[in-house]
């Protein structure tokens, strides 16, 4: 390897497997000391259990690189402090934090059927981890100079997966990315998010039942191995360049991660306008008008 973060402390939350657990191994694996956070959850983030950080940090240990694990729940403000703490304390800085921990939480799937403590758990996981973690953190980073703040999204941030609740959470992240990004750009702190495809736990919850989807719609039996997931192994190498002095001017973006691919979304713009002024000052505008020229000037594809 080649040592692109040789010095730097990095904190890596739900790195105790899967795509959290890569990301930790390549940071450590280019020179950095990793904070291996993971409350040892199942996929419904239910449980706790040491094993999974610690099975992390072995194996970075085991192959050179320095880690220490932390066990503190995310998911609240006090375990965010305690995560970042353990990094100064281990390592003298916390200069990169991957904020990567999820859960398959109820609120998902019931959506406005959910309660009110559901929906606050979930607001604490996807939302509050990203806002005490960045809260922790980056008033050093700034002082210093120097640092990475990356969030994991999803697909379902853009509204397309008929996850109305997860949509929320989501999508909240990446507009906390790209304020931060815009607020603090030329700083030496780069903050970007990362929508990924893998075979994690979760996509293992549902892997039969998408089987039996592949199946239902014609995929021959021997084919179906062609349409899995890849391993979360794929999603590591762009978390960890975006980490790196290479990307040092790349800010308040959000790239989609599946296999060898990599995509950059989209920003929110102005795709159309309409105007109405008379005498160079707004006027207001008329049911009757907007009838005849909202449809056709707003949305001119749909004509």
């Amino acid at each position: 390897m080649s040592k692109r973060l040789q010095g730097r402390a990095a904190l890596v939350t739900g790195a105790g497997n899967g795509i959290g657990k890569n990301v930790a191994l390549a940071l450590a694996a280019e020179g950095a000391s990793v904070v291996v956070n993971d409350l040892g959850t199942d996929v419904q983030g239910d449980g706790t259990n040491s094993a999974a950080a610690d099975g992390t940090v072995a194996e970075i240990e085991a192959a050179g690189g320095t880690a220490v694990a932390n066990y503190d729940s995310i998911a609240e403000s006090a375990g965010c402090k305690r995560a970042v703490q353990t990094a100064i304390e281990n390592f003298g800085s916390c200069d990169i934090v991957i904020a990567n921990a999820g859960a398959l939480l109820d609120a998902s799937s019931l959506g406005l059927r959910a309660g009110d403590d559901s929906w606050q758990r979930l607001l604490n996981l996807y939302l509050g981890q990203k806002f005490w973690l960045s809260r922790e953190a980056v008033p050093g980073m700034l002082e210093r100079g120097w640092g990475r703040v990356l969030f994991a999204t999803s697909e379902i941030g853009r509204g397309t997966q008929k996850n109305p609740l997860g949509a929320v959470a989501m999508s909240g992240g990446i507009g906390m990315i790209r304020d931060l990004g815009a607020q603090h750009r030329g700083s030496g702190v780069t903050f970007n998010a990362y929508a990924p495809a893998a075979a994690t736990r979760t996509y293992e919850l549902f892997k039969d039942q998408i089987e039996a989807g592949l199946t239902a719609s014609g995929i021959p039996e021997e084919e179906l191995a062609a349409h899995h997931l890849p391993g979360p192994e794929f999603i590591a190498p762009m978390i960890t360049w975006l980490c790196t002095d290479a990307a040092a001017d790349v800010t308040g973006e959000v790239f989609s991660l599946n296999g060898g691919t990599i995509a950059r979304w989209s920003r929110m713009e102005d795709v159309s306008t309409l105007v109405n002024t008379q005498g160079g000052a707004a006027a207001k505008w008329s049911l009757d008008d907007l009838d005849k020229l909202a449809v056709k000037h707003l949305f001119p594809t749909a004509l």
